[in-house]
């Protein structure tokens, strides 16, 4: 079967969505507050307010049912939760208002007395079928194809979840095919530099993180000196000799600081632009996520509507984010990982920073053969975000989803998410247990495959 060929009972459930979405005249919408959660509150907020339905957003840190029912004020007759809500399905279910849940995450069980919009219950990849802001995307031009336009957002959404890595499928397949024949995206080649002036980039940006260099002014002249390149170039100016110098002598060092060649691949994956605004969705990935780390994520919001000056703001604060992400790598990097027999790990104090830094050091700094955890201490608990690479998920076994709940649950605590990236929360005093557990589940994951 094609690959963007979608499954008529998913099709069938966005058709229930949309006729929920027409018949509404007041509706709530609860996102989480990551860049795709951003980027699928966008959408659905576009969408209502197109369909000329009263609408109020909210982006909460992770699904909070208490905030969900103090929303549901009188005359609320549409609740939309998104990017999570799957793993609560009966709490929603008796709220009194009809419920749309939108969400990618694996869940335990299905609903009929709401609209379930999740393709893990139909058995497709949450972590590579659809992203909240693709399946925000696939409602709103079921409800009305004008919103057509509203692809920038999903697609920034969907690359801010890194799913296009590997080649699109399922449902963004479907809208990248489908898009195509509108003329409304292109797909570009991916680069290992950053946006904008090489120089800067380098000096602020941890994408990609190069010891000796990023951030580092002397590192960066060095570099650009011997690639032959002027610090106020970007990528786009320089010709195709200077192109293959510079990624020939970036991807050197960063294989030999231990980054495998399916991390630079990664970095080589495609990139979309839309010919309506010139942006790439990369870029508006780093600003929506940027927004939502620091915690301004009605500036996001306000961004992806259009509002006057919100772009500008958006870039300042993405300026002092990548800086101050960059640092933390910077001191990861040199104090080094705890390693274990199947798991790494580190403390971060930077709380707004942790999941993101998690993958930047599995990423750039870690050991490839090794799942990522990183631990924050709280007042009263500790997040944990743990990260793998596709190549654990898909030839070792990994399954961090799987692993992060049944280590969190050993030690008292919850945890979930996808097979690469997962969080937790667990009490304080029980980061070793927790460790323990979740090597020895990791381990077990790993060996089963070995021994097929």
């Amino acid at each position: 079967m094609d690959g963007s060929v979608l499954p008529e009972p998913l099709l069938l459930r966005f058709s229930s969505a949309a006729a929920a979405v027409r018949d509404c005249t007041e509706a709530r919408v609860f996102s989480h507050n990551d860049a795709d959660g951003i980027c699928t509150a966008g959408v659905l907020t576009s969408m209502l307010m197109r369909a000329d339905k009263g609408v109020q957003t909210t982006m909460l840190k992770g699904l909070d049912l208490d905030a969900i029912r103090s929303g549901l004020v009188p005359g609320i007759d549409l609740l939309i939760v998104a990017d999570m809500g799957s793993s609560a399905l009966a709490s929603l279910e008796g709220l009194g208002t009809k419920v749309v849940v939108l969400d990618h995450h694996r869940p335990e069980n299905d609903s009929d007395a709401l609209v379930h919009l999740n393709p893990s219950v139909l058995k497709f990849d949450g972590a590579r079928y659809a992203c909240a802001s693709t399946l925000s995307m696939l409602l709103a031009v079921t409800v009305d194809e004008r919103n057509w336009d509203l692809l920038p957002i999903a697609f920034a959404g969907m690359v801010g979840d890194r799913q296009h890595l590997q080649g699109l499928m399922g449902v963004n397949a479907h809208l990248f095919s489908e898009a195509i024949k509108k003329g409304l995206v292109q797909e570009r080649k991916g680069t290992l530099l950053p946006p904008g002036p090489i120089g800067e980039g380098l000096r602020r940006s941890p994408h990609p993180f190069i010891r000796g260099v990023s951030g580092d002014p002397q590192g960066i002249a060095m570099l650009l000196q011997e690639a032959r390149v002027r610090p106020d170039a970007t990528w786009e100016g320089l010709d195709e000799a200077d192109r293959r110098r510079l990624s020939s002598l970036v991807a050197l060092r960063l294989l030999e600081q231990g980054c495998s060649l399916g991390g630079l691949e990664e970095e080589l994956a495609p990139d979309y632009s839309f010919p309506q605004d010139g942006l790439r969705a990369s870029q508006l990935t780093r600003l929506v996520n940027a927004c939502g780390r620091k915690e301004e994520t009605a500036l996001g919001l306000a961004m992806l509507l259009g509002e006057k000056d919100a772009r500008e703001r958006a870039e300042a604060l993405l300026k002092d984010y990548e800086e101050m992400l960059l640092g933390a790598l910077k001191r990861t990097a040199e104090r080094g990982l705890s390693k274990l027999r199947a798991v790494q790990h580190f403390e971060s104090p930077y709380r707004e920073v942790s999941s993101e830094l998690c993958g930047l050091v599995m990423q750039w700094v870690g050991d490839q053969d090794k799942a990522t955890v990183c631990l924050t201490r709280m007042d009263m608990e500790i997040k944990v975000s743990a990260r793998g690479t596709r190549r654990l998920v898909d030839e070792r076994g990994l399954d961090l989803s799987v692993a992060m709940r049944d280590a969190a649950a050993s030690v008292g605590g919850v945890g979930g998410g996808h097979n690469i990236a997962a969080g937790a929360t667990i009490p304080l005093g029980k980061d070793i247990d927790f460790l323990q557990a979740l090597d020895s589940i990791v381990a077990r994951q790993m060996e089963r495959v070995s021994a097929k």
